[in-house]
């Protein structure tokens, strides 16, 4: 019950703030272009932006019209944009007065070339290297960390593209961190080309394989996956690195501690060993901390993936992209390899992330 509040408050946070920023969309474009206007128009105005927003992105979703779905989080950009551009322009238009023409000229030439940037960096991808010391290995080990790669949002030629920078690379082991898969349109068959990632891979489940109709089959022609879920929730790496995987689910969502207290129950921990802990979300840090996981590795955020949306989810993770310092704990939250819902990314990048283990000195 929680949880059903907890989310609750969050959408209806997420709805007086987007009200807010229409709102004052319409007084500054008003104000820009030179005109008069009265507070109950400006209100209908702003509700009817609201409205055009919703109905896009419910029947997009309850429809399954795809279309529709993208558009309303365009379209939730695009209200953003041009209220961020109107204060700017406004507050250089008390230095040089721009005519109501030149002030929407600018605004839509600068959206139209963040719209074009945010689509060429959505199909890029990068490599981030971050080192961390232990003392408890005796040799250097490569791994990569990769998450969120969407598919079928992305497509598998992407996917092939990440196979090949991953290999390039040379891991002794990938971590994949959840929302590997997205669609329940996808099939089994279509993983085959996991066949090609030349290191062993640890996967384990995000919230939208649980949207998606993924099974443990999406893996059983892929020789090097393995899946940590409620059946095997840890792997010996080899005798020095254990490798923990929780699999998300509803009661995550819902934030019941029991299914948490059940995994950490259920575990047995060498503290002796380097201890690596793969969550999808980048929650539990402090429980995984206290258990003597070493490195804690998570994804889910995006990083907002389009700016501004790192305000919102801001809110909702303390950490949302980056090394942090858990106590004795490395935590690394990644922006996520793939893209999710409008194929767009401002603010954020695709990336592969390369993780050097090596002896402290």
């Amino acid at each position: 019950m929680n949880g059903i509040k907890a989310f609750i408050m969050f959408f209806a946070t997420i709805s007086v703030t987007f009200y807010i920023f229409t709102f004052l969309t319409v007084i500054m474009l008003f104000s820009l272009l030179e005109k008069r206007i009265t507070v109950k128009p400006m209100l209908g105005y702003s509700l009817a932006v609201m409205a055009v927003f919703y109905v896009m992105m419910f029947a997009g979703r309850g429809f399954n019209i795809t279309f529709l779905w993208n558009l309303s989080f365009y379209f939730a950009v695009l209200v953003m944009y041009v209220f961020f551009l109107s204060v700017l322009l406004k507050f250089i238009n008390f230095a040089v007065h721009l005519t109501p023409q030149t002030n929407i000229i600018i605004i839509s030439v600068t959206i139209a070339a963040v719209f074009i940037y945010g689509f060429i960096n959505a199909s890029s991808l990068t490599t981030k290297r971050i080192e961390i010391s232990s003392d408890k290995i005796t040799r250097p080990y490569k791994f990569v960390q990769i998450s969120d790669v969407h598919l079928v949002i992305e497509s598998v030629h992407f996917l092939e593209k990440i196979i090949a920078e991953i290999n390039k690379i040379s891991p002794e082991a990938v971590f994949i961190t959840g929302d590997f898969i997205d669609d329940h349109k996808l099939k089994p068959e279509e993983l085959k080309l996991m066949r090609a990632l030349k290191a062993p891979a640890y996967f384990i489940t995000g919230n939208h394989e649980r949207y998606s109709n993924y099974t443990d089959d999406f893996f059983k022609d892929c020789k090097v996956i393995n899946v940590l879920d409620h059946r095997r929730r840890q792997d010996d790496f080899n005798s020095e690195i254990t490798v923990f995987g929780i699999e998300w689910n509803m009661n995550n969502l819902m934030n019941k501690r029991s299914e948490q207290e059940v995994f950490f129950d259920s575990i047995k921990i060498d503290a002796s060993k380097f201890n690596i802990f793969l969550n999808h979300e980048p929650e539990l840090y402090d429980r995984a901390e206290k258990e003597g996981m070493d490195l804690m590795l998570s994804g889910h955020t995006h990083r907002g993936q389009i700016f501004p949306f790192w305000f919102f989810v801001r809110a909702r993770y303390k950490y949302i992209y980056g090394l942090y310092d858990i106590g004795r704990m490395k935590l690394y939250t990644t922006s996520g390899t793939g893209i999710w819902g409008p194929f767009m990314r401002v603010g954020s990048n695709n990336e592969i992330v390369e993780i050097d283990l090596v002896p402290e000195k």
